[in-house]
């Protein structure tokens, strides 16, 4: 009995001893794997670059040194210039027919004008020589995909045109490769038509000249007096809010001329806006997402803040002109104060940790000095590194930070670089740590 009792407890110790050693190799296993090893749980993205911008929302009214293009003809109007061209002192705005039947006539004229010069230019395609197809085929392909990028950035000014050319290098490249033939039949027949037309058009009745040099435009809306552009610099908000158009009647006005090169823009904004257009006034961009697709410079001409200091009216100033422009009147507007350019990061990577240098002193000894700052961790082979971030811009999750910042901004002088792998999500991080 005793020898069976002492074997039992022989063995039970030596399990216990197992038991013990199971757990303490455990609590080894998972220090090493928590502080060195690392983990596979963390969750990276790949740096890229990005631009971010500061914008004020607003709706601006554009206001501009209008005067009335009036006229006593009667008869029927044809305008001669398109909205937003340019028109010098004693130019041809319009020209007054006695009937429609003569207007009818001379925009056919126009229109077989614009066909011949069309056609003519295709078949001059047939005379092409040293061109290969691959080269055809390659231009092709080109102003397809050009036509593409107009339509998907909604470029509709632009769009009319890049079809028009793509069509162009169709049918010249049917003309080289013997597909279509030449055009001289249809050019003999619009030439007769055109002949027959201009015979039995009547003479002008009349003709409107502009009495000052400036941008036309054939309609008005009523704030074309509304506002003395002299006194802008001076605007206040109840100025702004008591604008109202000129509702009564204009007879004989055929439209308007835009005098000067420069338009204003009014916009009320809050005290917290105008002070940030105010401090970023030398780099201001506007742009209007319902009216064009353009960056339009700007220069701020004035910031007034309203009596009780709520409210702020921002008057820019914009000499960029077309035809979109020439219309708009009242329009949301979007104030591009600043714009930020650099690598972009989620604000999930950012972390404080303690970076260090080296400084040697003028006798040559070297000491080690250290900071906490903010940066993010970076998978470096198998191993995180602490960078420091430079911050331009900060988003609502993510911000832009400058791949090349001055010289003293950073502790150490290292930070993220182009398409490195910036952990966003992982525990127990740490500068040097190992990962699987």
């Amino acid at each position: 009995m005793d020898k069976s009792q002492n074997r039992k407890k022989i063995i039970k110790r030596i399990l216990i001893g197992i038991a013990i050693a199971l757990v303490l190799a455990y609590i080894v296993f998972l220090f090493v794997t928590t502080n060195f090893l690392g983990s596979n749980n963390i969750s990276t993205e790949i740096t890229y670059r990005a631009t971010a911008e500061d914008i004020v929302k607003s709706t601006g009214l554009v206001v501009r040194d209008e005067e009335y293009v009036t006229s006593g003809a009667s008869g029927v109007l044809v305008y001669e210039v398109s909205d937003g061209d340019k028109v010098t002192g004693g130019g041809t705005i319009a020209t007054v027919y006695d009937n429609e039947q003569d207007v009818t006539s001379l925009q056919r004229i126009k229109e077989i004008d614009e066909k011949l010069e069309y056609l003519s230019s295709l078949s001059g395609a047939s005379n092409t020589v040293n061109v290969g197809i691959d080269t055809i085929d390659s231009q092709l392909n080109d102003k397809l995909i050009y036509l593409e990028k107009q339509i998907n950035s909604r470029a509709f000014d632009n769009i009319g045109a890049a079809e028009e050319d793509l069509m162009t290098s169709i049918y010249r490249k049917q003309v080289i490769t013997g597909q279509q033939g030449n055009f001289a039949d249809k050019i003999a027949e619009l030439e007769a038509e055109r002949t027959s037309l201009q015979s039995s058009t009547g003479t002008p009745a009349g003709i409107i000249k502009s009495e000052s040099s400036g941008y036309f435009v054939s309609s008005v809306d009523g704030y074309e007096k509304s506002v003395d552009v002299s006194k802008l610099d001076r605007m206040t908000y109840s100025d702004f809010e008591n604008i109202k158009p000129d509702d009564s009647e204009k007879p004989g006005c055929i439209g308007k001329m835009i005098k000067g090169v420069n338009w204003y823009l009014i916009c009320p904004v809050t005290v917290d806006e105008a002070a940030n257009i105010s401090r970023n006034s030398e780099s201001i961009t506007v742009r209007m997402p319902y009216a064009m697709n353009e960056n339009i410079p700007a220069k701020v001409l004035s910031v007034n803040p309203s009596a009780d200091g709520e409210n702020t009216i921002v008057v820019l100033q914009c000499n960029y002109m077309n035809s979109n422009i020439s219309h708009v009147r009242k329009e949301p507007v979007e104030i591009v104060v600043s714009s930020y350019e650099g690598l972009k990061i989620s604000k999930k990577a950012l972390h404080d940790d303690v970076v260090e240098r080296t400084v040697t002193d003028d006798n040559g000894n070297e000491t080690t000095e250290t900071e906490t700052v903010q940066g993010v961790y970076v998978e470096y082979g198998n191993e995180l590194v602490f960078k420091q971030v430079d911050i331009t811009f900060s988003g609502d999750d993510y911000i832009i930070c400058n791949e090349t910042p001055a010289d003293g901004v950073l502790f150490n002088g290292s930070t993220v670089t182009l398409y490195d792998k910036v952990v966003t999500e992982g525990g127990d991080l740490f500068n040097g740590k190992l990962i699987q």
